[in-house]
């Protein structure tokens, strides 16, 4: 008995089998399906689809002989993939490489033997198909091209594995890529949002605090520039969110009109440096509340009021809102900001809304900016089913407006007290960072009602089973408890009572979290003293 030779490149046929991941697998009924027509084609009682292994033949599918595996120093297969070309022996018994074989001169008594080489991509032999017989005899021509034709088929099936691997693979790493971006830009928002947040909400202590007069402008200043820094850094993570699809729209009731003067209020410092008229025009018509979300809408507002102001050197800026139409259920509206800026060159209109691109690098040096506001109100306002349209005539002026359609909210009335905390209130607010817990409870004060601060999730846990509270607000990144941990064992204790989440992630998978757990509101950090008063007038 003769071994089969060993391939000069066995390396690299071995490293082409094994990139496969057929070695081992379970049966498939498309490779025995493959086995069978080849024995009733050739008309042998044993048909096999095997691969080559390092020292073994592994059968991957057999019709007529229950094997899985051969050595490869007796395997016949291990001779079919010396060469490209087909092996046919009609007579083991008288061949010198296979007289002596075990398989021949005992069971499964191999006399007729013909196999065709399973041919990779790379054209390596890898594997072969044989049909065996106990008898000598032939192979009629059309055989042979059948049985030929039958290993390019077991060669589209295996392909198709490998491609089907290979992109299972892609999504498995695409998906970590996916899951790791979403885990930076986590961490991102609260690295950059938390210090920030400080920086607000001192800013916010001082000047309710009363400052003398001639601190004010620069307490202003420093919170105009603080609020800036906070838009940009929301434009920033919004656009990592934007284009990993991980941006969802809420939808919550609120005041446009309160909106549109929340954004010029936060203008106006910047309006007043420049001696700018900043204004606001808002149809009659419009209905006191509508839903959509009033965060992302803002900061569109923000975005175009800033670089209305930041390209206007005389003159006014006037933010406008008129009602197209609308019923009972529905409005659509136009809402623009109009300015008698420098206005834009109609040949660089097509650049306005490109990512990190001015219209001219004087543009850049003059009034800096990265050109991000436009690309970002653009895509938020798309995903609200609206669209940015601009108009602009050099040396006059622009606008900058958009179409959008909201639902009407119906307010159930309420008593005008009943709309601020009352006296009676006792709001529970738990963080870790005594900042936070003084600064909700300078705003829940301003607003007439009282706070009990910890920040110890487990004192909290304490004092919530003998003091009723109004509502509770809760941080989500603590030592001890987590906020989800701690709102699910304050559930138990006070069934019903209003939770609000507190964080500076506000990714889609940790807004999905807070649903889930049983938090009705969630509160961004840093947060705006308008973002938590309008939470609890929405309190239940």
């Amino acid at each position: 008995m003769l071994t089969a030779p060993i391939p000069f490149n066995d390396a690299q046929r071995l490293e082409s089998l094994h990139q496969y991941f057929l070695l081992d697998t379970a049966p498939e009924a498309e490779y025995d399906r493959v086995s069978h027509i080849a024995s009733q084609i050739c008309q042998t009682p044993i048909a096999m689809v095997s691969l080559i292994d390092k020292d073994r033949q592994w059968v991957k599918s057999y019709f007529g002989l229950a094997v899985s595996s051969i050595p490869r120093e007796i395997s016949l297969c291990a001779h079919t993939i010396v060469n490209v070309h087909p092996l046919v022996v009609e007579d083991t018994s008288k061949d010198i490489r296979f007289w002596d074989n075990p398989a021949v001169v005992g069971p499964p008594n191999i006399i007729f033997y013909a196999g065709v080489p399973l041919l990779s991509s790379e054209g390596l032999a890898i594997g072969s198909i044989c049909v065996i017989d106990h008898y000598p005899r032939q192979l009629a021509p059309a055989q042979k091209i059948t049985l030929q034709a039958l290993a390019a088929q077991v060669m589209l099936l295996m392909e198709l594995r490998r491609t089907n691997n290979k992109l299972v693979q892609a999504r498995a790493e695409a998906e970590e890529l996916a899951r790791q971006k979403s885990q930076l830009l986590a961490t991102l928002s609260h690295e950059i949002r938390t210090p920030l947040h400080a920086l607000e909400g001192y800013t916010q202590l001082m000047i309710d605090e009363r400052p003398r007069e001639d601190q004010q402008k620069s307490l202003r200043r420093l919170q105009t520039t603080g609020r800036t820094l906070i838009n940009l850094v929301n434009n920033i993570l919004d656009y990592s969110k934007l284009q990993a699809g991980k941006l969802l729209l809420e939808e919550i009731p609120f005041s446009l009109s309160e909106l549109i003067q929340q954004a010029i209020d936060m203008q106006a410092w910047q309006a007043q440096q420049k001696n700018i008229q900043l204004t606001a025009s808002i149809d009659p018509r419009l209905p006191a509340q509508l839903k959509g979300d009033a965060t992302r809408l803002f900061q569109v507002l923000l975005n175009l009021i800033s670089n209305a102001i930041k390209f206007t050197h005389v003159g006014e800026v006037r933010v406008g809102v008129e009602v197209l139409s609308g019923d009972n259920s529905e409005v659509t509206l136009k809402i623009a900001v109009h300015d008698t800026g420098i206005g834009i060159p109609q040949a660089s209109l097509a650049l306005l809304f490109n990512e990190y691109t001015q219209v001219s690098a004087s543009t850049t040096r003059l009034y800096g900016g990265s050109g991000l506001g436009l690309a970002i109100s653009r895509q938020l306002l798309e995903l609200m089913g609206s669209k940015l349209e601009v108009q602009s005539q050099e040396g006059e002026g622009s606008q900058f407006g958009f179409r959008l359609s909201l639902p009407v909210f119906e307010a159930i009335p309420k008593e005008s007290d009943a709309l601020a905390p009352k006296p009676a209130d006792l709001f529970l607010a738990v963080d870790d960072n005594p900042l936070n817990t003084k600064l909700l409870a300078h705003h829940i004060t301003k607003q007439g009602g009282k706070v009990a601060v910890f920040n110890s999730p487990l004192e909290a846990l304490e004092s919530a089973k003998t003091v009723p509270y109004r509502a509770m607000i809760l941080d989500l990144h603590m030592p001890e408890l987590d906020g989800y941990e701690l709102a699910r064992a304050l559930q138990e204790i006070q069934p019903g009572v209003p939770l609000i989440a507190l964080s500076a992630d506000d990714s889609v998978e940790t807004i999905d979290r807070v649903k889930s757990t049983g938090f009705q509101f969630f509160l961004r950090k840093p947060f705006l003293p308008h973002d938590l008063v309008r939470i609890l007038n929405e309190l239940p």
